[in-house]
Parts: structure tokens; C-alpha cells; sequence
């Protein structure tokens, strides 16, 4: 019994596009095979109707897709935050995320740096927040709200979805009758390269700050620098999706909201959890007990490991290439004021963390400081970047005075935190004037300060986590196991006994005694 044809000729060809695939066992084929297992590459069953009608952003994804954007407008990329649990210092299901957190390395919030831009057009200097938020928005979402019709209608479904995308479109100031928003590449010929899922050059779009290497994490997610990219796995072959929202794993840092928190992501769920084979599997398997697999096979990391906002210094000083992103060669902006920076590549640093799954009060800190510790019940070893950052602070308002941070004075470790301010990027990169720069970022938030600011180091070291990188052969044994190996186990919390051990295991041989301290 076939079901009735739509009246409407657009839903009819989809209804009809459909049918041939279910016809042909195609349609359950193309979800459950991997790339390339088809006879035929995947097209768009849409291509046809916008080459004869156009592409018009989401209203004409929205006629076959009927609850993609309603599904859309409930995940963490559109809201920037989500109700969280189990984050120290947060108040259990409060919205939280980037949405109202302050970004270390943006040196800001997104309400006070959501349209920041050099001369109308997106930097890695500018860094303007709203740029890879998948909607076009005038201002940043408010965590919780629902948005209006108007906003949901913004959604760029093929900064996403599109293999073939203008990135200078989208990163260049619109002004319409909604006010100054980021705009799009909604051409007919990027919607006509959309993809069954998208690449990993879409995600990294926004995920390696707008194609940038080095800046954001240092560990991209490129065949040239990790094994299961240049394998041709794609980022949601780990990172499952359902309905639009993506698992982000159990085990960040830095990163608070989740879409999926009770899906992990696991590099078990491929390779088991006896993953090593021949003479020294058994002495290697024994290592994950309290080893994150990343911490052995992701060897190098770079970027930013030192950041001081409160000395603005000239981004073209040092010559030809940006201060704040010398290992990926973006280019300076001649006169652009940037913080004094510090920039590396080399081994990451390490710290012990533990799921981020309820019943772990050590999980995660919305600050993105150590929590857990070697004691910890089920802590591994993870590699991280470590992040120094003196920031900008109130001298004389605190931070809990700030809207929605009230819980904050309870607590006697965080009382007397002094208010954290949010310079706006523009203002900072145009005139190096810190002083006028936290005036317009607070301005744009709403949050009154007393007009007096303090650069002071940010109490703890804050990590970013790595997870990419993934090299095929771990790091040697030598690397860890030797005096001033890669690893300071002193600092890992290991007594000075233990350390011995653990550096002369190697010439001891794998001892009870050196495994046990492992």
C-alpha cells in the first residue's frame, strides 16, 4: 500500500526521490555503510529543484527537512551552552557554556565581542565571536530562551553541510533590517556541493579558529598531522550525532556545555580495551589502567601557553607573521594592538581527570582547572596544553556581583574573586587602550564595573584539552620512563620514591615494584 502523494511539487519530489531509494534498498544502505561502500558517490536528491529554483537558505533546506531546525535551535551550537551537571562551583542545571563563560584565549565574552572585527572583516585578531555561531544573529543567544521565528530562519545550514563554501562571506559584517550580523556563503554553488554528512574541513571551518592550525588547540584534525584523518575517518565517526546535537566526550577541560552528556567518546569503542598485541601488548595494556591513550599518541602540541591582556603590544613588531599565530604563518595586521603572547610546540602537559559522567565530584571545573588528582577513584593521565593567562580584573567589584554569578558568594574560595572583565576585541586590536576596550565590552554586556581595572594572574593554571594529534606509534618507552622525561611525575603528585621508580624503570627492568608505582 503506497501512502499519497504530496500536493505541494516541492514535497512531491522529495516524497518521490525517497520512494526510489526505499524502492532500490538505498535509503537505510546510504545511513549504515561507510563512505565509498556505495557503487555510486552520494548527490543531494535535492540538486535538481534549487537548480531550477534556487537556493534560499534554510527556508529551502526547511521543505524537505521538516524538523532540522527545530532540532537545530536545541543544540549546544546553536545555544552555546546547555543546562550542565557535575561541574565544580556551578549550581546544578544551570545553563552554561561559551555562551556566558569567559573565553581565555578570545580574552572575552561573546555578548561583549559577538560582531568584534578588523575594518568590517574577520582576523584571527578580531576574533568576533558571533562568526561561527551557525546562525546570523545580531546578538548572541540568551541561554534557555527559546529563539524567535526570525532567528531560527538564520541558520546557515551549509556552513555545515556544504563541501565548497566562501569563508570570506561569512566572515564579512552584514548590515540588514535585523541589525549587523556575520554573513553566509548562501550561493547556489555551495548548495549544490552538500555532502550526506559533513567533512571534516566543514567542522574545522570553526573548530581550528576559521582554518587556523596552531591558535585554538594544536592538535588539528588533518591527515598530515593525525592518523585517523589520513585513514579517512571523519570527526562524527567518533563524535556520534542524534537529531543534530554531537557527543562531545566525557573527558574535556575546557569546555562545559555538552549536547550528548551521557555518550561517550572513546577510543575503546574501536579498539577495545586490550588494544596492544606482540612482545610488550601485555606491559602496554597494563598502562591504560591508568594512561589515557592520548597521553602516549599524541607527542607534540603548540600554541599559546602564556597570555597577558594587560599588556597590549603591536602585532606586526615581530615581523611579517601574527604574534598571536606564528606556527600557522597568518599574517600580521600592521598597527593592530594584540596581547603579549607566548607561543610553543612541543610535548604536551599532563593531568589527571576523570569521566565527567555523574557520581564524580572531581569531574570538571568551570574554569577549566586540575580537579582531580592521583587519588582521585578512577583518574587517568591526560594530555593537555597549559594556559598561564593574566587577564583583567575589577579593582574593586566582584565577580559575584556580576548577573547570575550570585552563588559565587557563598563560597569562601570564590568570594573575593575580583570581577573578570571582557574587553571588546575591536576596540583592544584598534587603539591597544585596555581601558576603552573593557568600557565597550561591558557597555555590550550590560554588567556595570567600576572603571578601574587590574591586569592579575588568573589564580591555578588553566588546561586545554587535546585530544587530536593521534600519531599510530606512541611515544617510546624512554620518553617517559628517564630523569626529565616528557612527564614530571613529581608534579603528577607521585611521592619522591615512586618517581625514582618510575624513571629507572627502564634500567631496573619492569619491576613489580615500577609497574605497581605506574
Amino acid at each position: 500500500m503506497s501512502a499519497p502523494s504530496p500536493s505541494n511539487p516541492v514535497l512531491k519530489r522529495c516524497w518521490q526521490v525517497f520512494a526510489a531509494l526505499a524502492v532500490l534498498g538505498l535509503a537505510g544502505a546510504a545511513r549504515a555503510q561507510p563512505p565509498g561502500a556505495l557503487l555510486h558517490p552520494w548527490v543531494h536528491p535535492g540538486n535538481a529543484f534549487m537548480e531550477q529554483n534556487g537556493y534560499h537558505g534554510a527556508k529551502t533546506c526547511l521543505l524537505c527537512h521538516a524538523h532540522a531546525l527545530d532540532e537545530i535551535v536545541h543544540t549546544v551550537h546553536w545555544s552555546l551552552a546547555s543546562p550542565v551537571s557535575n561541574v565544580e562551583g556551578l549550581p546544578e542545571g544551570s545553563w552554561w557554556g561559551m555562551a556566558d563563560r569567559q573565553c581565555a584565549l578570545a580574552g572575552c565574552m561573546a555578548a561583549a565581542n559577538w560582531l568584534a572585527s578588523t575594518d568590517g572583516k574577520f582576523t584571527v585578531q578580531s576574533s568576533g565571536c558571533g562568526l561561527c555561531h551557525i546562525g546570523s544573529l545580531s546578538a548572541p543567544p540568551m541561554p534557555g530562551k527559546a529563539p524567535t521565528t526570525a532567528q531560527v530562519q538564520t541558520v546557515d545550514c551549509l556552513v555545515c553541510h556544504a563541501k565548497v563554501y566562501d569563508w570570506s562571506k561569512r566572515a564579512t559584517l552584514v548590515k540588514d533590517a535585523s541589525g549587523a550580523h556575520w554573513g553566509e556563503d548562501s550561493s547556489l554553488k555551495s548548495a549544490l556541493s552538500v555532502t550526506r554528512v559533513p567533512t571534516n574541513e566543514a567542522c574545522l571551518r570553526c573548530h581550528e579558529h576559521a582554518f587556523s592550525d596552531d591558535y585554538k588547540r594544536g592538535t588539528p584534525f588533518t591527515a598530515s598531522n593525525d592518523v585517523h584523518a589520513r585513514g579517512g575517518l571523519r570527526c562524527v565517526t567518533c563524535h556520534l550525532t542524534e537529531h543534530h546535537k554531537i557527543a562531545k566526550g566525557l573527558y574535556e577541560s575546557d569546555m562545559v556545555a555538552n549536547d550528548l552528556p551521557e555518550v561517550p567518546v572513546s577510543c575503546a569503542r574501536c579498539h577495545g580495551p586490550s588494544p596492544h598485541t606482540g612482545a610488550l601488548g601485555a606491559v602496554l595494556n597494563a598502562h591504560i589502567a591508568k594512561l589515557a591513550c592520548q597521553s602516549c599518541h599524541i607527542r607534540r602540541v603548540s600554541g599559546i601557553v602564556y597570555e597577558n591582556w594587560g599588556q597590549p603590544v603591536r602585532d606586526d613588531v615581530h615581523g611579517p607573521i601574527s604574534e598571536l599565530s606564528r606556527y600557522d604563518h597568518i599574517a600580521s595586521i600592521r598597527g593592530a594592538y594584540v596581547p603579549t603572547v607566548r607561543i610553543v610546540s612541543g610535548p604536551p602537559s599532563y593531568m589527571w581527570r576523570v569521566s565527567n559522567a555523574p557520581g564524580h565530584p572531581e569531574a570538571q571545573s568551570w574554569m577549566a582547572f586540575a580537579t582531580a588528582t592521583m587519588r582521585t577513584p578512577g583518574a587517568k593521565i591526560f594530555p593537555v596544553r597549559a594556559l598561564t593567562q593574566i587577564m583583567l580584573f575589577d579593582r574593586q567589584r566582584k565577580m559575584w556581583q556580576a548577573p547570575g554569578m550570585a552563588f559565587m558568594k557563598d563560597n569562601p574560595q570564590t568570594a573575593l574573586l575580583p570581577l573578570l572583565l571582557a574587553p571588546n576585541r575591536a576596540v583592544y586590536n584598534r587603539t591597544g587602550n585596555v581601558t576603552l576596550a573593557v568600557a565597550a565590552g561591558m557597555k555590550a554586556m550590560g554588567v556595570p564595573w567600576s572603571g578601574q581595572w587590574m591586569a592579575m594572574r588568573v589564580p591555578g593554571t588553566s588546561y586545554i584539552s587535546v585530544n587530536h594529534g593521534i600519531q599510530k606509534t606512541g611515544l617510546a618507552c624512554a620518553s617517559c620512563h628517564a630523569r626529565h622525561g616528557v612527564m614530571d611525575f613529581k608534579a603528577l603528585g607521585y611521592s619522591s620514591t615512586e618517581v625514582r621508580a618510575l624513571e629507572t624503570a627502564l634500567a631496573v627492568g619492569r619491576s613489580g615494584a615500577a609497574r605497581g608505582s605506574h
